[in-house]
């Protein structure tokens, strides 16, 4: 697995079959694991949020959920094997754990009231032996009560759709004490497999311009759609080095 740095923020070069594979793994370790999918928006975020780039940096498993990554890889002279979108990962990674005999359970953290629910139905409608043990949205406010609550459903694996950073902060501060094996951030996929929000067309995906269309079907989200071309400028002022052999500290 090639492992390298982005701006100073650690991805891995895998396909989504190498990814699964690693995840799959993860279940048999008895620690928790966190996976998480990056792309500019996040990128730009580590460059202002200290704590945050050290979390990425020390997570088991860093995709690249974003054209840009693979944009920024490629002018660097660097192949990465394809791009892994966030929704397919965990939506493929749900029918994984339908299918094994261990029932490893998955709970669902974040979004707004009833969407976590919804996303649950509708994956356990795909998976029917899907061995969903939790749900609960994104608002509250007694952090300890939720991971009660996560630790007695049994679950080891949580989809965390709390926004960034906050999902991969909780991920990291709370997997221990909840027994969990496997954490990973998801954002807004909730409300892309819920129904709520339409996946990008096929068109827009073909062209790499996925966050084009959510920019022109969500305009509240122009705002941080402004961190694309901040990213592509400062890839393009880095030259070769944005993207260099990711080296651990103390090699």
């Amino acid at each position: 697995m090639h492992t390298y740095q982005l701006l100073g923020v650690k991805f891995h070069a895998v396909t989504m079959e190498e990814a699964l594979r690693i995840m799959e793994g993860y279940l048999e370790e008895d620690k928790p694991h966190l996976v998480v999918t990056v792309g500019p928006e996040m990128i730009m975020r580590a460059q202002q949020d200290e704590e945050f780039k050290r979390i990425v940096n020390e997570a088991d498993l860093v995709v690249a959920d974003g054209n840009g990554v693979l944009w920024a890889a490629s002018r660097c002279g660097i192949k990465v094997p394809e791009r892994v979108a966030g929704v397919e990962l965990i939506e493929k990674f749900a029918e994984l754990l339908s299918k094994r005999q261990s029932k490893d359970g998955l709970y669902l953290l974040g979004a707004a009231p009833g969407v976590a629910e919804k996303a649950g139905q509708k994956l356990q409608e795909l998976y029917k032996d899907l061995p969903l043990v939790g749900v609960h949205d994104g608002f509250f406010k007694d952090e300890a009560k939720v991971v009660e609550e996560i630790k007695a459903s049994g679950a080891k694996v949580i989809y965390a759709a709390l926004g960034s950073p906050k999902q991969e902060k909780f991920i990291r501060q709370h997997s221990q004490e909840a027994g969990l094996r496997v954490g990973v951030g998801v954002g807004g996929s909730f409300d892309v497999i819920s129904g709520l929000k339409k996946r990008a067309p096929q068109f827009f995906i073909k062209l790499r311009l996925e966050w084009l269309y959510r920019a022109l079907a969500e305009p509240s989200r122009w705002r941080r759609i402004l961190a694309v071309p901040k990213f592509m400028w400062l890839v393009i002022k880095e030259g070769r080095g944005a993207v260099t052999e990711w080296k651990e500290k103390g090699s």
